[in-house]
C-alpha cells in the first residue's frame, strides 16, 4: 500500500504542463502591467506638462490605457511561454 501512495504522491508533486502554462499566463499578466504602470508613472512624474490645466487628464488616461493594454500583452506572452514549454516537452520525449 505504501508503494502505491509513493507513486501517487510523486506524480502529484510533478509539475504538469497545463499548470506551468497557467502559472506563466497569470504571472506575466501581473508582472508586465505592473512594470508598465510604474514606467508610465515615472514618465508622467518627469513630464512638466502633466497635472497642468492644459493636460485635461491626458497623462492619467495614458496611464490607464497603457496598463490595460499591457494585461493583454502579458497574457499573449504567457501563452507563448506555455506553447514553447509544450513544444520543448514533446521534443524531449522523442
Amino acid at each position: 500500500m505504501s508503494d502505491e501512495q509513493d507513486k501517487n504522491s510523486a506524480s502529484a508533486t510533478r509539475a504538469s504542463l497545463p499548470g506551468i502554462g497557467c502559472l506563466a499566463g497569470v504571472a506575466t499578466a501581473i508582472v508586465v502591467p505592473t512594470f508598465v504602470f510604474v514606467a508610465i508613472l515615472i514618465a508622467n512624474a518627469n513630464n512638466p506638462s502633466c497635472g497642468t490645466p492644459a493636460d485635461s487628464g491626458g497623462c492619467e488616461m495614458g496611464l490607464a490605457s497603457g496598463t490595460i493594454t499591457a494585461v493583454f500583452i502579458g497574457l499573449v506572452l504567457g501563452a507563448s511561454i506555455a506553447v514553447a514549454a509544450a513544444i520543448a516537452a514533446r521534443v524531449r520525449r522523442r
